[in-house]
């Protein structure tokens, strides 16, 4: 042979071996959308597996569980039998003493102001509410919250019987987590899971996506982009659900210590390690005021926030220092 032609069998050789490389390590991509915790869940895939079709369900079938362990509203769920039992000693699972954790650690935080005992005012307010509750309802609900009256360990929870809990404010995150963590256990390179605005981006930390930031007034603009790989982001806003009377707006974000919805602040974007903590980040900082807030933030490591909020009729912001390198 020529050296022309072997010079032309290596070319075949080098393009044979590197497609059948490619054939061997192509990644596969899924996403779907379904329907759960409220709201639309977004999950997406990225594996090497063909059977990327089965991953995406087993990961929806994870997310499903949890949900049904610890729903407000299931009346077949851990949380609502620890909310209707009979007895104040109540034994609990290791997810829901999980939560307590934190939730503990962000009521002593917020010196009250991030409580997850607060459903009976959460509830007096958005019951298909159109009209302000009156102040004794108010009071009486109010009398109802309280974490510091809560005692608990790993096994047990001791709280009075006309008491309850809502995890409304971190399950979400969490939930989010141990299905991201399940998706990376069967092999996934690359993913990320969107629950209404709680989005946990795993993987590959190469890949990143932009994310935006919804303009609290208005619906159809994006008011900041940020970009974002191998972390977690929530917005918590006073447009997800409201009602208006005389013009003023009255959202699901209760202060448990006035017992009324706060005012004020718009949203609050928080960028944490995972979905968890910018969860239960996101819901504290809403409920302090803003210096207040973005002073809080600054303290836990890892975590990021951006802050709109009304001044003299303009929205403003905040934010931390370290929100920059994310900043699209």
């Amino acid at each position: 042979m020529t050296k022309k032609e072997w010079f032309s069998l290596a070319i075949l050789a080098a393009v044979l071996i590197f497609a059948v490389y490619r054939y061997h390590n192509r990644l596969f991509t899924e996403t779907r959308t379904k329907v759960m915790m409220g709201t639309l869940v977004e999950v997406s895939l990225t594996s090497s597996q063909r059977g990327i079709n089965t991953l995406i369900d087993s990961t929806f079938a994870v997310i499903a569980d949890y949900e049904s362990r610890l729903s407000y509203y299931d009346d077949n769920s851990e949380l609502w039998s620890i909310n209707n039992a009979e007895t104040d000693s109540i034994a609990i699972s290791e997810d829901v003493y999980n939560l307590l954790v934190i939730a503990d650690r962000y009521y002593q935080k917020t010196s009250g102001k991030y409580d997850v005992t607060i459903s009976p005012l959460v509830d007096l307010w958005h019951q298909g509410r159109t009209t302000m509750p009156p102040p004794d309802s108010i009071a009486a609900a109010k009398a109802l919250v309280g974490f510091d009256r809560l005692r608990f360990s790993p096994d047990y929870l001791i709280m009075p019987s006309e008491m309850s809990i809502d995890f409304g404010s971190i399950a979400k995150g969490y939930i989010i987590d141990r299905a991201a963590e399940y998706a990376l256990s069967q092999g996934v390179s690359y993913g990320h899971i969107n629950a209404g605005g709680d989005i946990r981006i795993f993987g590959d930390a190469s890949r990143a996506q932009r994310i935006g930031i919804r303009h609290p007034r208005e619906p159809n603009r994006i008011i900041a982009t940020l970009l974002l790989s191998d972390t977690a982001v929530v917005t918590s806003g006073d447009y997800e659900r409201y009602f208006e009377v005389d013009g003023v707006r009255y959202h699901h974000i209760i202060n448990p210590l006035t017992g009324y919805p706060v005012d004020g602040v718009f949203s609050v974007t928080v960028i944490a390690p995972n979905a968890t903590a910018a969860d239960v980040i996101s819901t504290s900082l809403f409920v302090m005021e803003p210096e207040e807030a973005i002073d809080l933030v600054k303290s836990i490591p890892d975590a990021e926030a951006i802050i709109y909020y009304l001044d003299d009729n303009d929205i403003m912001s905040l934010r931390t220092e370290g929100i920059r390198a994310y900043l699209d």
